[in-house]
């Protein structure tokens, strides 16, 4: 895949936005972004789940905006922290599985930082190492790790070879460390930009004592699960409890959200995993009280993507010749003006082996459109017969692949029964077409062309 070199223009941007950083630096909001792990959209109280103690997230979705209708850019965990980091779909930058963000990309710390944000980022990474680690990709501050699960995990401080373990909760401690910055740059009284990654509720799940205790009544498997949501839940209590205490909360916003829905059986949307394995959507809720006087329930199909454009619109940055956007700005969600989704979202799905520079993009990938209550899901023609080793099979094709076109009312239909392809042959036509164009803007971008030297 080609690595093309990070183009002159970027110093230049950087170079003029930052001459007027300092005059407006004191009228921008806070930003705190917290990222769970394999947090499904079921698994909060106010999703309804059957056991999950969430009253600060509870209370977060009671007084802000929750997003009923929220995807993650891609089915595993490094694909929708790119999305969230970028604004962009992950497979423009080879981004499938498990790996690391192209060094070349754009990303949101970096575009904060020209108007006077001080960046930092806690806990799990997971986009890469060495040249993409977080202080390589805009982050002033880092204590993190690239990947964690277990109960005393250690964070990296920075791109030095020390270390600092976390005690007790992880969710909590990860947390923890990072009111610590905040609490600094309120003191600097200077904005900031804190992106703080839990490895909570991923699998093995292994709660701390304390959380598990609250579900005693449930069998051992389950504690742990729902231990590890309580303790990021905790988590989210400490830091709004810290922002009304340093008397910030009004002009702080706190989007909290995960990398990718629920895998277990413990933490499952209606839809299934089967359905399109991106589609199983995702915990999202933001709370800002300053712009957001009113909580409101959105039904609009958003995602990971949209969170880089939304942040820069708020700040008015516009940044010359950004890569093509995948996301959307959603500030218009905020007071209820936006009520339905004027552009699509696409997803590219490969569950192959091997390299992925060598995936046909037409033959291949499994694509899904989402335009309005629609999604269509068109499978991959190769994939059952050059990917042996790519999943489980049954009857000679993949096992949970879609084998036929297939479109959703994902309102009406939220479980995905009834496939409405036959009924509606002209709306199959022009998603299809449509997700073919774009399809061809993301092989463009995945062959390095966002990043040509002019």
């Amino acid at each position: 895949m080609p690595m093309p070199d990070r183009p002159i223009y970027l110093a230049v941007f950087l170079l003029v936005s930052a001459c007027s950083a300092l005059a407006y630096a004191t009228d921008r909001p806070n930003i705190v972004i917290v990222m769970a792990d394999d947090m499904g959209w079921r698994d909060t109280n106010y999703a309804g789940s059957p056991h999950a103690k969430t009253p600060h997230l509870d209370a977060m979705a009671a007084a802000g905006l929750r997003f009923d209708y929220f995807y993650p850019g891609g089915q595993m965990c490094s694909p929708g922290r790119f999305a969230a980091m970028t604004g962009r779909t992950p497979i423009r930058t080879g981004l499938h599985h498990l790996g690391a963000i192209r060094p070349q990309e754009f990303t949101l710390p970096q575009a904060l930082k020209t108007v006077g944000y001080k960046t930092a980022q806690f806990g799990k990474w997971h986009l890469g190492g060495n040249e993409t680690s977080p202080a390589k990709m805009g982050f002033d501050e880092a204590t993190w790790a690239i990947n964690y699960f277990d109960l005393g995990a250690k964070l990296q401080i920075g791109d030095t070879k020390e270390f600092v373990a976390l005690d007790g909760d992880t969710s909590v401690a990860t947390m923890d460390l990072a009111l610590k910055y905040i609490r600094k740059q309120a003191a600097e009284q200077v904005p900031f930009f804190t992106y703080v990654c839990f490895g909570s509720p991923h699998r093995p799940h292994q709660a701390s004592e304390e959380f598990k205790a609250i579900y005693k009544d449930l069998p051992a498997k389950q504690q742990d699960f729902y231990g590890e949501i309580s303790g990021l839940d905790a988590a989210v209590g400490n830091l709004r409890a810290e922002l009304h205490k340093l008397k910030i909360a009004d002009n702080t916003l706190v989007w909290f959200t995960s990398d990718n829905g629920g895998i277990t059986p413990l933490s499952q949307d209606p839809a299934g995993k089967g359905k399109m394995n991106v589609g199983v959507r995702t915990v999202s809720v933001l709370e800002w009280p300053a712009k957001i006087k009113q909580p409101r329930i959105t039904e609009v199909p958003c995602a990971h993507m949209d969170i880089y454009p939304t942040l820069l619109a708020i700040n008015d940055i516009e940044r010359p010749n950004q890569p093509v956007l995948d996301g959307l700005n959603l500030v218009p969600l905020f007071d209820g003006k936006m009520t339905a989704r004027d552009k699509p979202l696409g997803f590219l799905l490969w569950n192959g082996s091997g390299k992925f520079d060598n995936v046909d993009f037409e033959t291949e990938l499994q694509g899904v459109w989402i335009d309005g209550k629609y999604k269509l899901i068109v499978p991959p023609s190769k994939v059952a017969e050059t990917e042996p080793k790519a999943g489980r099979k049954k009857n000679g094709k993949r096992a949970n692949q879609p084998q036929e076109v297939q479109l959703f009312d994902i309102f009406a239909d939220p479980a995905h029964k009834t496939n409405l392809a036959d009924q509606h042959p002209e709306i199959v036509t022009s998603m299809r077409a449509a997700l073919v164009a774009w399809q061809k803007s993301v092989r463009s971008s995945f062959d390095g062309n966002d990043f040509s030297k002019k």
